[in-house]
């Protein structure tokens, strides 16, 4: 077994016995913080409207990158970090829309000292369950893609990503968050000089799995 098999087998986890602990996690925590106070309760539909500035960070687990990674060579898109920030705006019922930045550092096997994907993005994000403290949500986003050596640019193209999570409300005004995504990028061709490989043919898409932890502010 490769060492990428043996991350993924050592990462995987049952979708359907994770999703019923969230659920019931869900089900069982208290009524928002703020239900019964003066305060405004920190849930995304307990208040008429209301602005999320948020940051997130996570680890990035490649599941197919035969674009990015041809045969024969060296792979630029293999374990790394992300980081990105966002702002939303959340109505009532718990749905929210607005945009963000995000930057993956992936190992890149030494054909650059780093591999840096760039995302400009819109999202959507709907929460269940509004009136819990701890509640489950469904998240998605899309938009333009960079990549490159650094924060230098090789290649662009788009991004999609769909995750599922939960929030908890440590205030009235401050959230956290624990979701896991599945990414699908796809840039166009280019060439790696360090090595001459053709990337970005082949295979219709790459994909990754990003397990995420994040705080939002609700101002």
């Amino acid at each position: 077994m490769s060492a990428r098999d043996s991350t993924l087998y050592a990462t995987g986890v049952p979708t359907r016995p994770a999703a019923i602990c969230l659920w019931a996690l869900c089900l069982a925590a208290p009524r928002s913080a703020g239900a019964d106070s003066s305060e405004l309760p920190g849930g995304p539909p307990a208040r008429e409207g209301t602005i999320a500035v948020g940051a997130e960070t996570g680890m990035v687990i490649p599941l197919a990158t035969k674009r990015l990674c041809p045969e024969g060579y060296g792979c630029i898109a293999d374990l790394g970090w992300a980081v990105g920030l966002d702002l939303s705006y959340r109505w009532t019922k718990g749905v929210g829309l607005g945009f963000g930045y995000e930057f993956w550092l992936l190992t890149s096997n030494g054909v650059y000292e780093i591999s840096v994907p760039q995302a400009f993005t819109v999202l959507l994000q709907y929460s269940f369950l509004p009136e819990r403290a701890t509640h489950p949500f469904i998240r998605l986003r899309g938009g333009f893609l960079m990549l490159g050596p650094g924060f230098r640019v090789a290649s662009i193209g788009g991004t999609a990503e769909i995750g599922l999570g939960a929030e908890v409300e440590l205030s009235h005004s401050t959230v956290f968050s624990f979701l896991v995504t599945g990414n699908l990028l796809r840039t166009r061709s280019f060439t790696t000089p360090a090595d001459g490989a053709l990337r970005g043919v082949g295979a219709p898409l790459d994909a990754m799995l990003v397990l995420r932890v994040g705080f939002h502010f609700l101002l």
